[in-house]
């Protein structure tokens, strides 16, 4: 009962150091991530609901130093256990800010593979869109090199939301897209062409790592893409290959209207051609 107590105190403690509108200078973030510490003991499992419920509501509003620190905790506490809250925020949180809740969420797929693989399925059969792309994504960091879950990753190419699509060809352009190399090839040239840009942006930067003639051409042809984004990564995906189509195209781009592109283009003319 006394430890109990205890860590309703470190909880009430945190709550306070996390309220809105207190200023979280270095002082403040270091009593924090104390208090986050004693709450990261199974001991402090009990707490489950309570760290959900917190974590959900610095999601819901874009907070993501108090977000990680509940998540942290919510970790060290429950374990396999908080693996569908992380799931969940991740799914109103990309983590694009590069704080730590992937990582708390990386580690616990990594602990527990065959768990993190069911509820993955699960996201991944949802009928929301950033469900899905969670579950793209955890497949493809999990699943290393494609090994097992390749083709329903692949077949979520055709997905109607553009961002499933687009994460789908970034997973194709990774490691994991050597679960089927033919396979993949097509569904990022296939995706170079789609019509939403984000999916070409990805496609594109993706197809920067094949090399022969066909997959050159594409990316020639892409760089008079509408898409600034799609430009720019094909000026980056040429970088290196040899032809005058290629060094016409990435001339062209040095006068793009988007500077971006321009400076792209640039610096890889800089770069001397493989032959």
């Amino acid at each position: 009962m006394a430890e109990r107590a205890e860590l309703l105190g470190a909880l009430s403690e945190l709550d306070a150091g996390l309220a809105g509108g207190i200023k979280r200078g270095p002082g403040a973030r270091r009593q924090i991530e104390t208090l986050v510490e004693r709450l990261r003991t199974p001991a402090a499992g009990f707490l489950r609901p309570e760290l959900e419920r917190r974590l959900d509501d610095y999601v819901e509003a874009n907070d993501s130093f108090a977000r990680d620190q509940i998540a942290h905790a919510l970790v060290g506490a429950c374990g396999e256990a908080a693996l569908p809250a992380l799931l969940r925020a991740s799914v109103g949180d990309r983590n694009d800010d590069g704080d730590t809740l992937q990582l708390d969420l990386l580690e616990l797929l990594s602990a527990w593979p065959e768990a993190a693989h069911r509820l993955l399925l699960g996201c991944v059969a949802s009928h929301d869109s950033g469900t899905r792309r969670v579950g793209i994504w955890g497949l493809s960091v999990t699943d290393f090199g494609g090994a097992k879950y390749f083709e329903l990753v692949a077949n979520a190419a055709s997905d109607p939301d553009p961002g499933v699509r687009a994460d789908v060809m970034s997973s194709l352009g990774s490691i994991f897209g050597v679960g089927n190399p033919p396979r993949a090839r097509a569904v990022l040239m296939a995706g170079a062409c789609d019509p939403a840009p984000e999916v070409r942006r990805a496609a594109v930067q993706a197809l920067g790592s094949a090399h022969d003639q066909t997959v050159t051409d594409l990316l020639v042809a892409r760089t008079e893409d509408t898409d600034h984004g799609v430009r720019f990564w094909a000026a980056w995906s040429l970088a290196r290959r040899p032809g005058p189509a290629v060094r016409t195209a990435l001339e062209r781009l040095v006068a793009d209207e988007d500077r971006d592109v321009r400076e792209a283009a640039r610096a890889v003319l800089e770069f001397p051609a493989t032959t």
